[in-house]
């Protein structure tokens, strides 16, 4: 019998057939003899398995089988990386040096606010959350499907996109209201860094962000749930998952307890071997400056993998610009700052921006960061930025408020910038201790800092934004955020990303989320023009400011030719006589644009 024949019984469907007395040794076509004594069997021959003509002599591969390799690397990077991360996390000599320091003892003052932990949060819990604010975003968008195995959030978000390019009459009240209160911020226009092809990295398409490297948006939001995850709006003082109703900003509260959220983006030049931004921030070492042999992804990586019918892919060794990268990451606390001056905010929240996932594998693509003292010197750097911007723009400002109180107050914002340090495992608590440094380094020269910084070690960004909110004037609070430049919340609707700021923030905020999916006006990267979040800002009466006309040291400097929208306001009706508009893509801009307002 041959090896690519089996036997089946002839009462299946597709094979009936009954042999004859006498026929139990019969022959078949191929001249093989059935064995005796089976009359119900049959012989069906299987077919031979179909190979690739890929022969091991091809050297050229299609587009679509490099598609296909990318996909596979980057999983597999993906998964190397995860398992890495976690082992980092449980080893003791992962780059920190011992507790969390005080800042007291360094000579800044006492934490404002001083927690001995993080809440645990299981996953189950996470999730379930996610799934409720992905329920509540549809119900306030006034989508009354229910997101489900077969009705997805992407599919329902897509649908009330289609009918909101059409007209915005189609937003409820309240994220009408919302978005027109969105304000987009242009940052210090520059050379774009160049992009340009560098051995052993990926090439990256430049036309799937949205938010400018040195943009902010600010957005309207407020709180559902707590660092815990826990309903805020609690009765008889009961936690629960499920948040109580709650009435939007178009009602007689309006904004109060709401707070802004700014989007702005770190660079990415660590979260993995092929970092989006590294080939920005770095250029490649001359040759014979050292005796480096070329790598593939890192001299210490415990992990390594790629595609098993490609070879693995050879660079030579890039260094980083640090000045380079250090100036933008100054660039990115002012403009915050300056943004929060803007909005006559009080309050502002801060995090260790860009110094979490972007810097976590730093070491794979610039193998001199191996060494645990220059990567905590960069971020030193970092925060060192940060101090010197509070003291230009923050601590200069309350000095001149106080000169000019009786002719303005609105100088002296913000009065307080809260920085909250999270200390749970050593990643974060070199953090904690480079901020807390770079405090104490700062007020030696500048001694107000001590009156406009407050120092909280676990408490969690979210649940400080409400509880200020809920104690002062509306939209008196701002937050900062580390968004992704391509989707702000990025795939929070999602399983991935448990513990980044971007998709928690926004799987704890309803408002948050239905404002994101409207900014993005899309819930995936896809290519965009260049004013494609400028034009959805207008699209909904959004404000459109130039930072650069802000002057920190000049008070009577005005902002001219900006759009300002009075949040206090209700929104404008549409007049009954109005003739219709023509309807208008946001993505490809095929039809005529809406007249301005």
């Amino acid at each position: 019998m041959g090896c690519g024949t089996f036997w089946r019984s002839s009462k299946s469907k597709e094979v009936e057939t009954k042999p004859t007395k006498g026929q139990e040794k019969s022959v078949d076509t191929e001249g093989e003899k059935r064995p005796s004594g089976t009359p119900d069997e049959v012989a069906l021959k299987v077919a031979v398995p179909v190979r690739s003509s890929r022969g091991p002599s091809q050297e050229v591969y299609t587009a679509e089988q490099k598609a296909a390799a990318g996909k596979i690397g980057a999983a597999v990077r993906g998964s190397s990386t995860r398992w890495q991360v976690k082992e980092d996390y449980h080893e003791i000599r992962r780059r920190t040096e011992g507790s969390p320091v005080e800042p007291d003892e360094l000579g800044f003052s006492t934490y404002a606010q001083k927690n001995s932990s993080m809440p645990v949060v299981s996953d189950h819990v996470r999730f379930k959350v996610r799934d409720m604010t992905k329920q509540r975003v549809m119900e306030q968008l006034g989508h009354d499907e229910v997101p489900g195995q077969w009705n997805t959030f992407e599919s329902s978000a897509a649908r009330i996109l289609e009918k909101v390019a059409k007209s915005t009459v189609q937003l409820p009240p309240g994220p009408t209201k919302q978005m027109a209160s969105v304000f987009l911020f242009q940052g210090e226009e520059t050379q774009p860094l160049k992009e340009a092809e560098a051995e052993g990295f990926l090439p990256r398409r430049q036309d799937t962000y949205l938010l400018g490297r040195f943009q902010v948006v600010a957005v309207p939001a407020a709180a559902d749930y707590d660092a815990g995850f826990n309903s805020i709006k609690v009765e008889s003082g009961i936690t629960s998952l499920q948040p109580s109703s709650v009435v939007d900003c178009d009602g007689p509260e309006g904004f109060n307890g709401w707070f802004w959220v700014l989007h702005t983006a770190a660079p990415n030049i660590g979260e993995s071997a092929q970092a989006e931004d590294f080939l920005a921030y770095s250029v490649e070492e001359e040759m014979g400056t050292t005796s480096r042999p070329l790598r593939t992804e890192s001299t210490n990586s415990a992990v390594s993998a790629s595609c098993c019918w490609k070879d693995r892919p050879i660079r030579p060794s890039r260094r980083l610009n640090e000045d380079l990268y250090i100036a933008d990451i100054a660039r990115l606390w002012r403009n915050a700052l300056k943004a929060v001056q803007y909005l006559e905010v009080e309050d502002a929240i801060f995090f260790p921006f860009g110094m979490g996932a972007f810097l976590r594998h730093l070491n794979l693509n610039d193998d001199q960061y191996e060494d645990p003292a220059r990567i905590r010197r960069l971020k030193r750097r970092i925060a060192d930025e940060l101090m010197d911007a509070i003291g230009d723009i923050c601590v200069a400002l309350n000095k001149l408020g106080e000169k000019h109180k009786a002719k303005d107050t609105s100088r002296s914002r913000p009065h307080r910038v809260h920085l909250c340090l999270v200390c749970v495992n050593p990643e974060s608590i070199d953090n904690h201790n480079c901020f807390v440094e770079a405090a104490a380094s700062k007020v030696q020269s500048c001694p107000e800092l001590k009156e406009v910084l407050h120092l909280r070690r676990n408490v969690d960004a979210l649940q400080l934004a409400h509880e200020l909110g809920t104690s002062a004037k509306p939209l008196k609070v701002a937050l900062l955020n580390g968004a992704n430049r391509k989707l702000c919340g990025n795939h929070w609707f999602q399983s991935g990303a448990r513990y980044a700021i971007d998709e928690n923030l926004h799987r704890r905020s309803a408002s948050l989320s239905r404002a994101s999916l409207l900014v993005n006006f899309d819930t995936e990267p896809r290519p965009r023009k260049p004013t494609q979040l400028e034009e959805n800002v207008r699209f909904f009466g959004g404000s459109i400011v130039d930072l650069t006309r802000i002057n920190n040291k000049d008070s009577n400097a005005k902002i001219a030719d900006v759009k300002h929208v009075k949040v206090q306001d209700s929104i404008p009706a549409t007049p009954a006589k109005e003739k219709p508009k023509k309807s208008y893509c946001l993505c490809c801009g095929s039809k005529e644009k809406l007249p301005k307002e």
